[in-house]
């Protein structure tokens, strides 16, 4: 279990990320209800971490960014595809910020400091370098983060056939995580996708 102060790391860590996605909401409804919504997410990130650990943050997460992503969408169903471009953006790096934390910080695979979890650093770096390749073109870009959900989805494989990890993280356990971030990376996707389809952001170069 980690420490008192590692808790307290990882609960202001996940706050200032949460803040931080936070903008996906409309200005207006997150002047008016951002403070409380982050002070609320503090709360539970801190009971969590209490109660089940570094898994039991890492559920909280999966239950909470489906709905925040959901009900950003809503309420900026007539966003333009600029906006949208920004959104799929905010979602790839936020996904990517979060797996390298929880890498680092508690491990994904077996306990802190397990080798294995340097595979993440791959699944990053194809991101990274799909995004370069595709000079940040909204269909180069979806196509980058369908080839970093493969990645991430190749590293659950992986750690399944060989045991890694065990007998800290149980294959539930690296299933439920590794989905988590496959399913954050696809949507990112597919949201770059939407925007695609219509004009490409200013500075993103003409789609080819």
């Amino acid at each position: 279990m980690a420490s008192p102060r590692g808790r307290q790391r990882a609960v202001g860590t996940s706050e200032r990320a949460y803040r931080s996605l936070l903008r996906v909401y409309p200005r207006e409804l997150r002047d008016e209800y951002g403070d409380e919504m982050a002070r609320c997410f503090k709360e539970l990130c801190r009971e969590e971490l209490e109660d089940g650990g570094s898994l039991g943050l890492a559920v909280l997460w999966a239950r909470t960014l489906p709905e925040l992503l959901y009900t950003a969408l809503k309420e900026r169903s007539n966003m333009s595809d600029r906006n949208a471009y920004r959104f799929a953006a905010g979602v790839a790096l936020a996904a990517a910020l979060l797996l390298v934390w929880l890498s680092l910080g508690v491990g994904i695979i077996g306990a802190d400091g397990d080798p294995a979890n340097t595979m993440y650093f791959g699944v990053v770096g194809v991101g990274i370098i799909g995004a370069i390749v595709a000079r940040f073109r909204p269909h180069g870009m979806a196509r980058a983060l369908f080839a970093t959900a493969l990645a991430q989805a190749l590293v659950a494989v992986i750690a399944l056939i060989f045991g890694l990890g065990l007998p800290w993280s149980p294959p539930v356990e690296i299933l439920f995580l590794n989905g988590f971030f496959v399913a954050l990376f696809v949507g990112s996707a597919l949201l770059f996708r939407h925007a695609g389809r219509g004009r490409t952001p200013a500075g993103a170069g003409p789609e080819g």
